[in-house]
């Protein structure tokens, strides 16, 4: 049986995306996101989002992205335990694997690292995949 870990995001960038690199030479980027809305009352509520980016990915993100850029994100899942002070904790980061820009403006990267021609359409950046496996194993599937 296969299963689904997605997430898709529309938010704003809450702090200037943070770059580190691997021994290897991977590049990091991680970034905090909010999302908001509003329920009948008018009152606004926002959640906090850790992100992380890999690779080409994150490469975009360190030119391209700072604090209130819009972002349409997908990704998923990943939590990660660690103790701090004694105490057991769980980190909760959504991993990008596809990711375009929303802010106005003329200067975002495409694909290419081109910018856009008039600032007012999306573009993609797309993180070269982990190798994964999306083949069925179960036969017993009817169809």
């Amino acid at each position: 049986m296969k299963s689904i870990n997605k997430v898709t995001l529309i938010g704003a960038v809450g702090r200037d995306p943070e770059m580190r690199y691997t021994a290897a030479g991977m590049a990091i980027a991680s970034f905090s996101m909010a999302t908001s809305k509003k329920n009948k009352d008018k009152e606004e509520t926002t959640q906090w989002h850790n992100i992380v980016a890999f690779q080409k990915t994150a490469e975009l993100i360190e030119q391209y992205v700072k604090k209130g850029s819009k972002l349409y994100i997908e990704g998923e899942l990943q939590y990660q335990e660690y103790e701090k002070d004694g105490i057991k904790k769980i980190a909760t980061k959504i991993v990008v694997n596809d990711m375009s820009f929303l802010s106005d403006g003329g200067n975002q990267a495409s694909t290419q690292g081109k910018k856009t021609a008039s600032g007012s359409g999306t573009s993609r950046a797309k993180p070269q995949p982990a190798p994964v496996s999306d083949e069925f194993e179960d036969d017993s599937i009817p169809f």
